[in-house]
């Protein structure tokens, strides 16, 4: 599928794909959980009739033995004393699997025969069990199991399974009782039943008759109480094994069947985490198999949705590239005429007021020149902010007196409405970049301010100093710790919603519509910070104004300005520069200015005259100073043909627009340094001194 075709709905259907296919896969897995289950209910089931016909079957040959010898008793025909019964109570017990011994007791309780071979341990009298009471009850005699007990002759558990008998008066006469192991009815379905991990009881109803306890005591431990007390006692007239499922009882699966007609309740079980075991694995595996592809589905939809974001931003980023190529090609021709008028205007400027008196009108006149010279080169710095043409600078600057100035500015111009509040609290602290940039960042900044409060309101500016001793996200960075100076621009005005924050600082976004706004203005005031080292925060709220904190990093460096201003100017040494403009009063401009620094000017207007010349006699020039922009060839150009002509020839350019990547050809031509058109005296002179002393040491 290719990308342009994609769009936000394609993930999202991909998404719900695969999410009805992951619920098809868990129905699938829970249908098959169920049949396991049912299957091993079913299995459960038969397991548990299975043990419960084989229990009657022992409890109907013990019941038949007990008839005959009741009967017998009851009719005389065999004697309850003596060796004949003994006799014939052994052959008894002999083939009676499972139980130990058969034994005759009389109305008083007291035994009167057994088949046991040694009696000297043996109780005389079980008056006092309750299988004796039970016998002594009216009605027809009936088979009765008793609790669980230790029996007397060999220290074992054991368990009477007893009836009553009564003479030819039908009074009773006394008891006789088979004595069995409490697991006497356990066979081969209880075996098969273990080598299956299945648990099995076989259950009797409690003295209060309101749960159940195993007939074996050594089951008692294993029987859960909560199973107990889940099953209930058996119910009179049950007939049919049934299974129970019950998470509620320790998760486990259990299968009943009642006894007919005895009071008692087959029980079998199983743990449900043994039953799913195999499940388990299963489900494990196709889940994890199911999110593996789901895992991969959704990374290769998502890599493709970003993918797909990522070319429609390049795009827009190709459309903004072209829209600032074209403002930067617009701009860098309008300024390059421009600023040499401005250039005119400040060199012949700064002349003239210096040979006019301090205090006299003239120099008040030619202080206005040169400040509205100034405001006009700010202008075109501004409009070259983003043409990447406009050669930059970094010296140290103190912050303060130019946000002072600022302020001033704005002073004349506030409207009546809006308030001023200002604390600025770092004086001395400087930072490096360029201050004509950062005027202009904080310009734009309490312009945009002034312009949110339509109703008028309250702006703030502060400027103070902080200690950050962590980092700290800013708004689109983390600031690492250090020193910093903080300045705030706060309005009390619109404000602006998350949606528009997002967006604040691309080049062309604006909110103002054609109301008028370029969309570059907080664009650079980013940039001017980004280049100061700093980061810039925002705090917006629709209805509650907006305040913009610039961060931007302390340089320990005195401040250049205050420093070269206390400097006299340096002088050359008689040193002879070539000088070559197209513009002819920047030539003329250019000679004064080198002939008042010491030096020895020669001008040109024409790049092939300069050539020319040094082709003629190289060494009597000591420094070129050219323009960049001009119509037969280009500065750079010609600072790499004149160092052919004379190596080691020092290169000063200067220009006011110099195109895409202008420093990087300006150094790979050897031009030794870069200066902004308009030139000032003092810049000129510092970078002629800087120049030639570099040099004379090379």
């Amino acid at each position: 599928m290719p990308l342009t075709t994609l769009r936000p709905g394609w993930l999202r259907v991909l998404l719900a794909a695969e999410l009805v296919f992951a619920v098809l896969v868990a129905g699938g897995l829970w249908l098959l959980r169920e049949q396991a289950l049912a299957a091993e209910a079913r299995m459960l089931d038969a397991l548990a009739d299975a043990m419960a016909r084989q229990a009657e079957r022992s409890l109907d040959i013990g019941q038949v033995v007990l008839t005959t010898t009741t009967d017998e008793l009851a009719r005389g025909i065999m004697p309850a004393t003596g060796p004949q019964v003994t006799a014939v109570l052994r052959e008894r017990a002999r083939l009676l699997p499972g139980y130990r011994a058969i034994s005759i007791f009389g109305a008083d309780g007291r035994r009167l025969a057994t088949s046991r071979d040694s009696t000297a341990d043996l109780p005389t009298s079980v008056a006092e069990r309750d299988f004796f009471a039970a016998a002594q009850q009216e009605g027809p005699p009936r088979l009765f199991l008793s609790e669980p007990y230790i029996a007397s002759g060999d220290g074992l558990p054991a368990i009477g399974v007893s009836m009553g008998w009564r003479d030819a008066a039908d009074r009773f006469a006394g008891v006789v009782v088979l004595v069995a192991d409490p697991d006497f009815l356990a066979g081969g379905p209880a075996r098969l039943a273990r080598d299956r991990d299945v648990q099995q009881a076989l259950l009797r109803p409690s003295a209060d008759g309101r749960s159940l306890m195993p007939l074996a005591p050594r089951q008692a431990q294993a029987v859960p109480e909560a199973l107990r007390q889940a099953l209930g006692p058996p119910k009179e007239g049950a007939h049919a094994p049934g299974t129970r499922r019950s998470q509620g009882v320790d998760g486990l699966l259990v299968a009943t069947a009642p006894l007919r007609p005895y009071p008692l309740l087959q029980a079998v079980w199983r743990e449900q985490g043994a039953v799913l075991s195999s499940w388990n694995e299963l489900a494990w595996l196709v889940g994890a198999f199911v999110l593996a592809m789901l895992a991969v589905t959704l990374a290769v939809g998502w890599r493709m949705a970003r993918e797909q974001l990522r070319v429609e931003a390049l795009q827009q980023r190709l459309t903004r590239a072209r829209k600032l190529e074209a403002l930067g090609h617009l701009a860098g021709g309008v300024a390059h005429d421009f600023n040499n008028v401005l250039a005119a205007l400040v060199g012949f400027g700064e002349m003239a007021r210096q040979a006019a008196a301090d205090g006299s009108r003239q120099a008040r006149h030619l202080d206005h020149v040169l400040q509205a010279a100034e405001r006009g080169r700010q202008q075109v710095e501004r409009i070259l902010a983003f043409s990447r043409g406009q050669p930059r600078r970094s010296v140290s600057f103190a912050l303060q007196p130019l946000v002072q100035e600022v302020l001033d500015h704005l002073a004349g111009a506030m409207p009546a409405a809006v308030q001023l509040q200002s604390s600025l609290q770092a004086p001395a602290l400087a930072v490096r970049g360029d201050p004509t940039a950062t005027y202009q960042a904080v310009m734009n900044l309490c312009t945009n301010a002034l312009q949110a409060m339509t109703e008028g309101g309250l702006l703030s500016v502060s400027l103070d100093a902080l200690q950050l001793s962590r980092p700290q996200q800013a708004y689109d960075e983390i600031l690492p710790a250090g020193r910093y100076l903080r300045l705030q621009v706060q309005d009390t005005g619109l404000g602006m919603g998350p949606d528009v924050v997002a967006h604040l600082f691309e080049p062309f976004f604006t909110t103002k519509g054609r109301q008028g706004g370029s969309g570059i203005g907080l664009a650079v005031v980013h940039g001017v910070v980004k280049d100061l080292g700093g980061a810039i925060d925002v705090n917006s709220a629709p209805g509650r104004g907006s305040r913009f904190t610039l961060w931007l990093p302390v340089c320990d460096d005195p401040p250049e300005d205050r420093a070269l201003e206390r400097q006299e100017l340096p002088q050359g040494q008689g040193q002879t520069v070539l000088v070559v403009d197209d513009d002819p009063a920047l030539v003329e401009l250019a000679e004064d200015l080198l002939a008042e620094l010491g030096y020895e000017p020669r001008g040109t207007v024409s790049a092939q005259a300069a050539l020319q010349a040094l082709r003629d006699d190289g060494q009597a020039f000591d420094l070129l100073l050219t323009d960049e922009v001009m119509p037969d060839m280009t500065g750079t150009t010609l600072a790499r043909e004149a160092r052919a002509l004379r190596p080691g020839l020092p290169v000063v350019l200067y220009s006011g627009y110099g195109g895409d990547d202008f420093e990087a050809r300006a150094a790979q031509a050897g031009v030794s340094a870069v200066l902004r058109k308009p030139l000032t005296t003092r810049e000129l002179a510092l970078a002629l001194q800087r120049v030639l002393r570099a040099s004379l040491q090379s």
